[in-house]
């Protein structure tokens, strides 16, 4: 669980993992390569056309719960949408995408911890300039 998100990342739930991640897994397991790819909001929707009600920071915790326990190799995603890699430039791609993503967040995560340091206990500002 991430602390304040709480609402979205609390652990999976019986239904979540016995229900609908093998039917997530089940179509997931063909969308071989790139081109092949099916967002968040398209796979909540085929869901919910099932029957089964599924928000898209619960998908992506079953998904992440898919990637970190091995159950699909190579299962990436870009902004397209996830699918399994089929080539090592599709996984090469995904790696340094991930890495500039997380090397992007550490800079704003250093950039807060020395403001707060500097800036903690400073006045507000009178007046905002969306006022």
């Amino acid at each position: 669980m991430i602390n304040t998100f709480e609402e979205y990342t609390f652990e999976l739930t019986e239904y979540e993992r016995e229900t609908l991640q093998p039917i997530i897994i089940k179509g997931l397991k063909v969308r071989i390569g790139k081109e092949n790819s099916i967002t968040n909001k398209k796979i909540c929707k085929a869901l919910k056309d099932l029957r089964h009600d599924i928000t898209e920071p619960r998908l992506r915790k079953i998904i992440h719960n898919i990637r970190a326990n091995n159950i699909i190799p190579l299962l990436l995603s870009t902004s397209k949408g996830y699918f399994v890699a089929r080539d090592d430039k599709e996984v090469d791609d995904w790696i340094k995408s991930m890495e500039q993503r997380i090397n992007s967040q550490k800079q704003v995560l250093n950039a807060i911890k020395n403001q707060k340091h500097t800036q903690i206990n400073k006045p507000a500002p009178t007046t905002l300039f969306w006022d």
